[in-house]
């Protein structure tokens, strides 16, 4: 049952346990490949690829709410900036796009979008190209370009302020006097440039691009300017970031125009509906046209015309309410599987992997893909030595949807035995009840298990130290350099003092490397209480839900003292915590019985000694509902359940889901219910609709 091949899946018909084993399988995939697409510009699958699998996470975690917290991804916006660049901080957050890939997913948006507003008809939509670059922030102050940024992971990017100042046809100066005004759009290379660039390349002895796009994502990305003064970077920008003048355009299509006439290189070929069908003619016009382009694009993206409506609209944590990507359909390749191996995961999950002779699909090399689970391989009679067909399907995992029977040699293909034993300790393997992934209980003394919670912590979502990748994590495991991640942050003293064989001394490090690396190592011990707790790698808690935990605890202290709290049975703060959006009983669950393990506590306690971690701080907490825990029920007559919501959090208020002692104020409408009898018990405020607007409005 729990397969991934998607045109087998019907969501509706999932279990819980079900849908929690697939998730489980995309957070480990989608790391992975957010890892080489955004931070190492090779990526190891397509876009499309990537897209269906991604899509496949979120519709499960609608279903599902709970899992994401197993699994953020849905939440995830690109990736942690590289640290050989200086960060930079968007004040404006830099969200990605939703994604649709058929007609009912557009349908389904512009629903979404007349329910939130509480309309009948269809807002005027501007279509516009989907182009495949590099997302990035120009800030300019007083009309001079400041600083120049990529997106990173959304909340803080990269600094190419000297590298988009090579692309001569970049406006340095603008005609305004504004304090700020920061555009956003896409850097690219066109095909042309691209193929005469690999020429060049191969010419040098250089390794090739694999596609434009990590072509421009490269050249933006050196860290010696005059490189990128040689590539054939251009760009388009689209949108705003932070700026001072909020009446610059009260339109999409009059900010495109605007930004035109200040000589910014705009791409003219959108235009403006008011419907479904046109808004589908237009994808599939560009669709049509798409080869003919002189710039690679993925699809179209559809946005809410009026500035008013986006504002009401609002976000997600990843991503608008009021726009869409409407991504191109995926591809299929085959290939020969030449192997079966088995992989550990950080909570001790066994998965076998299908090694694959080396297929290019849309201009990215596929070696390997999962195989999920021993019920896959056995339900599609998956062998060594077979070929099989892989599915282009988003910018993750390439999946395998089934084998080439009419190609099979009966005499060398081999069936895969999976072991009842863990292949790094030997520890029995154990299937969970409502659960087909076979584990690994063994968590302290599986070697594997260490070695993935070290990568784990020391990955660019966490601790982000670069220069400790997973083969160093390998050889400094195998030759006892270190036993767990607080040793570490021992090495350089270690080093000096206890090893025999010197660091610097051994092959492939050198006295350069070495110091460079205790260099990231001593600045990581300075870490913000979110990325902390990521770090920690607690069952069920993702980057959101860590986010989540430090705005509650807001000191690493309060963290550590009210989880041993929570440990020893204290109600209280379980009740405030499963309370929490986003957070919820099975997060509430696991940290408990992390902090229940004496190990755990005697790691963190040291890691406490060691690091530096900031205590929690948000923009939004000095907001006028800062730290106020907000319950809405019944329906609401001039707003919508949705929209309600969001007004409460752009003030700063949490939004509960229950009723309890920790609840500041209860908003009812009609058919209000339990919540209000409760309430009412409690002694909480209590306000109706027009009492809340009344009060939104005056704040």
């Amino acid at each position: 049952m729990n397969k991934l091949d998607i045109s087998t899946i019907n969501i509706e018909q999932l279990t819980s346990d079900h849908a929690k084993k697939i998730v489980d399988f995309l957070a480990l995939e989608l790391q992975k490949y957010d890892q080489a697409y955004y931070s190492d510009n090779n990526p190891l699958v397509t876009d499309a690829q990537y897209d269906v699998l991604k899509n496949l996470n979120n519709k499960i975690v609608a279903k599902f709410p709970h899992l994401a917290l197993v699994n953020d991804h849905s939440k995830k916006v690109g990736f942690t900036p590289s640290a050989q660049f200086s960060k930079v901080v968007h004040l404006k957050p830099m969200l990605s796009l939703a994604n649709g890939f058929c007609v009912e997913d557009i349908s389904n948006f512009i629903t979404k979008i007349q329910n939130f507003l509480k309309i009948d008809h269809c807002p005027k939509i501007v279509c516009e190209y989907k182009i495949d670059g590099l997302s990035f922030n120009a800030r300019y102050e007083y009309g001079v370009l400041t600083l120049a940024s990529t997106r990173g992971d959304g909340q803080i990017g990269e600094n190419i302020t000297e590298n988009l100042k090579t692309i001569q046809s970049f406006p340095q100066t603008l005609p305004i006097t504004d304090k700020v005004f920061e555009v956003r759009g896409e850097i690219y290379i066109t095909n042309n440039d691209f193929r005469v660039l690999n020429i060049q390349q191969q010419k040098l002895g250089k390794a090739l691009f694999s596609n434009p796009r990590n072509a421009a994502a490269g050249s933006i990305r050196q860290l010696d300017p005059a490189i990128t003064a040689q590539r054939p970077l251009k760009y388009f920008v689209y949108a705003l970031g932070e700026v001072t003048n909020h009446h610059f355009a009260s339109t999409q299509f009059e900010l495109l125009q605007k930004l035109s006439q200040l000589k910014f290189s705009v791409n003219t070929d959108y235009i403006l509906s008011d419907n479904l069908h046109s808004m589908i003619e237009f994808y599939n016009n560009v669709a049509t046209e798409r080869n003919n382009l002189a710039f690679e694009i993925d699809g179209v993206v559809y946005k809410v015309n009026d500035f008013a409506l986006q504002e009401r609209l609002g976000a997600t944590s990843t991503s608008p309410r009021f726009a869409i990507a409407y991504k191109f359909p995926a591809l299929i390749g085959r290939t020969k599987i030449t192997n079966i191996t088995l992989q550990v995961g950080k909570t001790g999950a066994v998965t076998p992997v299908a090694w694959l002779i080396p297929i290019n699909i849309a201009g990215v090399t596929i070696s390997r893909a999962t195989l999920h689970n021993k019920q896959e391989i056995e339900s599609k009679d998956i062998r060594i030595g077979d070929y099989v067909f892989l599915h282009r399907a988003g910018d993750v995992i390439p999946k395998i949807n089934g084998v080439d029977l009419s190609a099979r040699d009966t005499q060398s293909s081999e069936r895969f035995i999976f072991p009842t034993t863990c292949p790094s300790c030997n520890q029995n393997l154990v299937v969970n009840e409502g659960e087909t992934v076979a584990r690994c209980g063994n968590s302290l003394a599986c070697q594997a298990q260490i070695y993935e919670r070290i990568c784990h912590f020391v990955s660019k979502d966490a601790l982000n130290i670069d220069g400790l990748g997973k083969q160093r994590i390998q050889f400094l495991l195998d030759n006892k350099y270190i036993v767990n991640i607080v040793d570490i942050f021992l090495l350089e003293e270690n080093n000096k003092f206890l090893y025999s064989n010197k660091l610097e001394d051994i092959a492939g490090w050198g006295i350069k490397s070495v110091n460079k690396l205790f260099q990231n190592i001593n600045q990581a011990k300075n870490v913000i209480l979110d990325k902390f707790i990521y770090a920690l790698a607690i069952k069920h808690v993702g980057k959101y839900s860590a986010k989540l935990l430090a705005k509650e605890f807001k000191t690493a202290k309060n963290f550590i003292n009210q989880s041993l709290k929570l440990a020893n049975n204290a109600t209280e703060i379980y009740e405030k915590l499963r309370n929490i959006e986003g957070v919820g009983v099975k997060t509430a669950d696991q940290l408990k019985q992390f902090f229940m393990v004496s190990a755990n506590v005697n790691l963190i306690t040291k890691l406490v000694n060691i690091l530096t971690i900031q205590d929690w701080q948000y923009h939004g907490d000095n907001l006028l509902l800062s730290n106020q825990t907000i319950v809405f029920t019944g329906t609401f007559a001039t707003v919508s359940r949705s929209e309600i919501k969001v007004q409460a959090e752009k003030l700063g208020a949490k939004v509960g889901t229950q009723v309890s002692n920790n609840t500041d104020l209860l908003v009812v409408g009609n058919k209000a219910g339990n919540k209000l009898q409760k309430a009412q018990q409690l002694g909480i405020k209590i306000i109706n609709e027009e009492e809340w607007i009344k009060m939104v409005n005056e704040l």
